[in-house]
């Protein structure tokens, strides 16, 4: 059996989750969800004209505080990388500067308010999640790491269980879906 491999940083952000999390993942190895659209970092435009805007040089990830912007190879043979946020990677923090959309040089990301983000936005699989579920009716990692706060995650009591409801304050950042214990993350985030 090959040792299991896991991110040091993430243990130490996240305590032992990040290794259950690293363990659980190896046994689900190659069923990474590849139907998901990309999630563009804050302020994109709308893909079809990101993709054209996007001329790759990856200033928006050279940037990033939180560094959760990946630059990955675009369709065809351009040979242009574009940058996408993969939330179990790394979570968007929506950072004060608002770095990324200040750095890009094509217009591909506009600088928009934190109110006007939109990566995506969270969706909760209550039968996955450890609340809901009642496995565990005191987690609340998703809600408590939330940067916005209330205005885009809240728990809410319903059938003698409590658990966590997505808000339309919810831009999409992923930190939701990097904290959740379970793998898959029973939180997940989709673009708007």
């Amino acid at each position: 059996m090959e040792p299991i491999e896991f991110d040091r940083r993430a243990f130490l952000q996240r305590g032992p989750f990040a290794f259950i999390q690293a363990v659980l993942s190896e046994s689900s190895a190659g069923n990474a969800d590849t139907t998901r659209p990309p999630l563009r970092p804050p302020g994109a435009a709308p893909e079809e004209e990101f993709l054209e805007l996007c001329c790759g040089v990856g200033a928006c990830a050279e940037v990033c505080p939180a560094d959760a912007i990946r630059l990955v190879p675009g369709e065809g043979d351009s040979g242009t990388r574009h940058p996408v946020i993969v939330p179990q990677e790394a979570a968007c923090i929506v950072c004060e500067d608002l770095a990324c959309m200040k750095a890009c040089p094509s217009g591909a990301l506009s600088l928009v308010s934190v109110e006007e983000i939109r990566i995506g936005r969270a969706q909760v699989s209550p039968d996955r999640c450890l609340a809901w579920s009642g496995t565990d009716p005191g987690c609340d990692y998703c809600v408590d790491r939330c940067p916005l706060g209330s205005e885009a995650i809240r728990l809410e009591r319903a059938g003698g269980v409590r658990g966590p409801v997505v808000e339309i304050g919810c831009v999409g950042c992923g930190v939701c879906e990097y904290f959740c214990p379970t793998q898959p993350s029973a939180i997940r985030v989709y673009p708007c």
